[in-house]
């Protein structure tokens, strides 16, 4: 008996000894990878960088792991003997067949501004008017459109630096005779051999091999809803001097005065009215409190039993998803938007977008389509929604005691 006394003594000094280098080795292999929260805080992973060269580290690498530079190609041709064109390709094209590879990098934030960019990155759509082509979706998280976008701008300072301050308004009424002064000079530079604006629409045609007989038709962007994706003190500038604005375009140099490309550039911000306002915002939330009211709604105590008071599975933290704070019942949260994952707003219509954020996700031309894990919109309904936002998203002067109504045409 006293032997076994002995040696269930020594079992025990043996198992707290085992347990007390246990907890030694687990400190010490937590102080070594930086676990100890004293010496070591946690890095948040939604921290954005803090310095310009953490910027563009960030973006460099954001470049690299999505195959930017695939498409976006930055070797633009020095010699003066060429046609200043991405990759030669007025000339060096795959197998005869014609190819347009996207702006360089550097020159993207010159051109557009800062919400157009993040929203296209979230929400790519096709801009060339007789091709199919867009940028792919990345499926990007929120940090990453934040740091591209400021990549971008970085990128582009220079050139943003250069703009001039003057830039064309979008009127309300423009002025007729302006508006003929202007459709002169469309004319005068042959401006509707390659681009399409309003009524004035060009396609190209091909020969039998299938090569089109003018390439610059293939690729050359509709303009008549330039003045909502353009920086508009840009505009001018990339008209009178495309060599050097947009050397990658292909478009022609022309010996336009400056006189003459502010009444250009005036011209295709004007020359195109908006769509007539042929729906109502109310139209619009009878649709939306029928199709989406299962998830999209705010917080409210005095909510019915089939509801939660702390408000829907748009508003929450759902499936694993930061809270959106999505509110589709009212027209005011309509217009507020939603938030994303940074906590930074995020508007759900825009009014004029082709890609604002509810058409592209009711479209299911950006997952996750809505209505989420329901039949899709009847086409119908998809069209009044879509005709709605391109006219301008029109509201009433007030709504819930906050003015919602937007500029008279809200361009970015």
């Amino acid at each position: 008996m006293k032997g076994i006394k002995i040696a269930n003594v020594v079992l025990l000094v043996a198992g707290l000894g085992l347990t007390l280098l246990g907890i030694a080795l687990i400190m010490a292999d937590g102080a070594k990878n930086g676990h100890d929260s004293d010496s070591h805080p946690v890095v948040d992973p939604d921290a954005l960088p803090e310095s310009v060269q953490d910027w563009l580290a960030q973006g460099d690498a954001l470049v690299a792991k999505h195959n930017c530079n695939f498409c976006h190609r930055t070797e633009v041709p020095k010699d003066a003997t060429h046609i200043p064109r991405d990759n030669c390709q007025s000339c060096h094209q795959y197998k005869s067949r014609p190819e347009n590879l996207a702006p360089p990098l550097e020159s993207i934030a010159e051109r557009r501004t800062e919400p157009w960019i993040k929203r296209y990155l979230r929400y790519p759509y096709p801009i060339r008017q007789n091709s199919g082509d867009r940028m792919p979706d990345l499926g990007l998280s929120d940090r990453e459109v934040v740091v591209l976008t400021k990549y971008l701008e970085l990128k582009a300072n220079d050139g943003i630096a250069s703009l001039p301050s003057w830039k064309p308004e979008r009127e309300a009424e423009p002025d007729p005779q302006r508006l003929a002064k202007g459709r002169e000079l469309w004319t005068k530079y042959n401006c509707r051999q390659c681009h399409t604006l309003g009524d004035d629409e060009i396609k190209p045609t091909y020969d039998e091999n299938g090569r089109p007989h003018l390439m610059p038709v293939v690729f050359a962007p509709d303009l008549s809803r330039a003045w909502t994706r353009v920086r508009p003190e840009w505009l001018a500038e990339g008209i009178r001097h495309p060599a050097q604005r947009m050397p990658w375009s292909g478009m022609l140099q022309t010996a336009m005065t400056e006189e003459e490309s502010h009444e250009l550039a005036w011209y295709l911000t004007n020359a195109v009215p908006a769509p007539k306002v042929t729906v109502s915002a109310s139209q619009v939330m009878d649709v939306l409190r029928r199709r989406c009211n299962g998830c999209h709604y705010a917080p409210d105590k005095n909510a019915p039993s089939s509801a939660n008071p702390e408000g829907g599975a748009g508003w929450l933290d759902t499936w694993s998803a930061k809270p959106r704070k999505l509110d589709l019942w009212t027209l005011e949260g309509v217009m507020r938007g939603a938030v994303d994952d940074l906590g930074n707003p995020r508007p759900t219509v825009v009014p004029y977008a082709e890609n604002s954020p509810l058409l592209m996700h009711i479209k299911g031309l950006k997952s996750p389509r809505m209505p989420f894990a329901a039949n899709p919109l009847p086409s119908e309904e998809i069209e009044l929604i879509e005709k709605w936002i391109l006219s301008g998203a029109p509201t009433p002067r007030n709504s819930g005691g906050i003015k919602v109504n937007p500029p008279i045409e809200m361009g970015d």
